[in-house]
Order: C-alpha cells, then sequence, then structure tokens
C-alpha cells in the first residue's frame, strides 16, 4: 500500500536543468569527462540536478548473473565470483582514469561496500531462493556504482556534490521490476531533500531506482531512468530536461539502416508521444508525462557532441525554447 507525505513548497531556486545522462554517456572514460565538463560549466551559471545511469551493459550483466545463479545450482559461488569480479575490474579502470588519487580511494572503498552487499543479496536468494525483490536488489547495482563515480569526479573540480540516494527520494509501490510511482510521498521527499542542499550543490542521484516505504529497493523498469529524471524535472520545477545518449536527436527514421534519415530540429510534444507509442524513441514510456503536467521542454542530445543542438521537444504553445547547456559553449576544458 502506497503512503502520502504532506508536500512542503519548493524554496530552493529552481534547477536551470536536469540531466540525464545514459549508460553509454557514463560508460567510457572519454564521455564520462564529457559529463563531467557539461555538468560543471552548466553550474557556474545556474543550478544543476543529474540523474545518472549504470554504466552501458551493467544491468544486462547483472541480469544475466542473477539469471545463471538461479538456473545453475552447481558452482554458484563461481557465479557470484565471477561478476563481482568483472564488475571491481571495469569500474576501477575507469575510476583510475577520472578521478584522482584520494577520490580513487575514496570510490574504491565505497564500491567494495556495495559488492559485498550484493553478494549479500545472492546468500540471500542462496537461502530463501530467487523472488522479484531480490532481483530488484541486484539490478540497482549498477546505478549504484555509478553515482559515487560522478559525485566525486565533479568533486575534483571542486564543485560540492552530495552523495545521493534514490532510495530515500523516490518512493514505489512493490511491483518489482517495474514498481509504480507514489508521487505524491517521492514529490514531498524530493522537495525536503533539494531544499536542505546548499545553493551551490551539485547533486548526482540514481535513475531507474527506488523504495517501497519499508525501504526494500525497488526498480522502475527498463529505461526507467528517463522517467527518473522526467519526474526530479516536473516536482523541481525545472526549466528543462537535458538527456544525453550516444546520438544526436531523433531521426525521421533509423539512421543506422535508414539512409536518407533526418534529424529532427525540433518536435512537439504531441508528436513525442506518438514517436514514444511507437517504441522509437527509446525512452520509458512514462517519461513524458511528467514533462506535460509540468510544461517543460526535454532537449535529446549527444555525449558525443555536446555542442550540437539535438532535438527539442516543446509543449504546446511554447515559444523560443532556451537550449541549455547553450549550443557551442561545452568545449573540453582548456580549449579556446
Amino acid at each position: 500500500m502506497m503512503t502520502s507525505e504532506s508536500v512542503e513548497p519548493l524554496r530552493a531556486s529552481r534547477p536551470q536543468v536536469v540531466f540525464k545522462f545514459g549508460g553509454t554517456a557514463v560508460g567510457t572514460s572519454e564521455r564520462f569527462r564529457a559529463v563531467v565538463d557539461i555538468i560543471r560549466r552548466t553550474a557556474e551559471a545556474g543550478r544543476v540536478v543529474a540523474i545518472v545511469s549504470a554504466q552501458g551493459k551493467v544491468t544486462r550483466r547483472l541480469s544475466a548473473g542473477m539469471e545463471t545463479f538461479v538456473t545453475q545450482f552447481a558452482d554458484r559461488s563461481v557465479v557470484v565470483d565471477t561478476l563481482i569480479r568483472d564488475l571491481r575490474e571495469r569500474h576501477l579502470a575507469q575510476a583510475r582514469d577520472v578521478l584522482s588519487d584520494d577520490r580513487r580511494t575514496t570510490y574504491a572503498t565505497l564500491m567494495g561496500r556495495r559488492l559485498e552487499a550484493l553478494r549479500d543479496v545472492f546468500a540471500e536468494v542462496q537461502d530463501r531462493g530467487f523472488t522479484p525483490a531480490l532481483r530488484d536488489a541486484v539490478l540497482a547495482t549498477g546505478e549504484q556504482l555509478s553515482v559515487p563515480m560522478v559525485t566525486l569526479a565533479l568533486r575534483d573540480h571542486g564543485l560540492t556534490a552530495p552523495l545521493s540516494d534514490a532510495t530515500d527520494l523516490v518512493v514505489t509501490d512493490d511491483t518489482f521490476g517495474e514498481a509504480n510511482v507514489d508521487r505524491d510521498a517521492t514529490k514531498a521527499r524530493v522537495r525536503r531533500w533539494y531544499n536542505g542542499l546548499s545553493s551551490g550543490a551539485v547533486p548526482v542521484v540514481a535513475g531507474f531506482v527506488g523504495a517501497t516505504p519499508g525501504g526494500t529497493t525497488t526498480t522502475l523498469g527498463f529505461e526507467g531512468s528517463d522517467y527518473s529524471a522526467a519526474l526530479f524535472a516536473q516536482f523541481l520545477q525545472a526549466e528543462c530536461l537535458s538527456r544525453y545518449t550516444d546520438i544526436d536527436g531523433l531521426y525521421t527514421d533509423d539512421p543506422d539502416t535508414t539512409a536518407d534519415a533526418e534529424r529532427l530540429d525540433e518536435i512537439s510534444m504531441e508528436e513525442a508521444f506518438a514517436l514514444t507509442e511507437s517504441g522509437r524513441l527509446g525512452m520509458h514510456p512514462k517519461t513524458l508525462r511528467p514533462l506535460v503536467r509540468a510544461d517543460i521542454p526535454m532537449q535529446v542530445r549527444s555525449i558525443d557532441d555536446p555542442d550540437g543542438r539535438g532535438t527539442q521537444i516543446v509543449p504546446h504553445g511554447r515559444e523560443n525554447v532556451r537550449v541549455t547547456p547553450p549550443v557551442g559553449k561545452i568545449a573540453p576544458e582548456g580549449d579556446s
């Protein structure tokens, strides 16, 4: 049963932008550095909230590990040891590239705790058997490993970046695997949390992840990080939501298979709804609903071309929507 909480007004200045960085955006060292640069430079002009995904293919690796563990009764310890070793090696390798020595040590400690918690979940599966709740606890690990790395990288650049936990903020029911968000309770928690941050804080929060009122971890379904970002944008009355992936916007058709596919500079929110229904946006089906309710534009942009405009998804009646961050303003540090 979902619960409601009293919703306090938004007393802090609203975010200029809520960023959503997908798994491809944080999945390589080069792109990861672009993510940090985008956040850092935008934060110079206004408040920023970042929602991040697990590194590319990590969630699938976790899902495959759980499936193998459940169906393979021999050598289960090998399955867990291999999974944890793979996650540790991948994340530490990237941490070595993107974090200072001190931050890397901090990250290794945080990562170690998270991986031990993951091992404990598998031990619980061993003792009690598989449950959808335990699967969600496994799948959430990818985002929970990604968030501290982004947070620590921002601190390396002198930003006040609090380590925030989505399970304390996003309240859901117990439909594990595709949980329904309690909008009132989540809005109350998100606003209370945000009002308590310092004015210069740049918080980083996991997408895709929530928790029941009792604190059991849940996940929001495929591409759930998009939905998380849209909810944060609505509840915090953000000026816009900017979604960064490895493509430079929306196209009239699949550019990988259609030679004459054209990128769309701008489409209406109504057109975007139709694309979502047909599965062509590649986003969680609920993503656009919070934005429509709050009249918030969305920008789909490429992490490989952060100067590019991408595609603007504009609510009905809105004109001259500001591109955030501005086109041509995000360049590697030190470039003229």
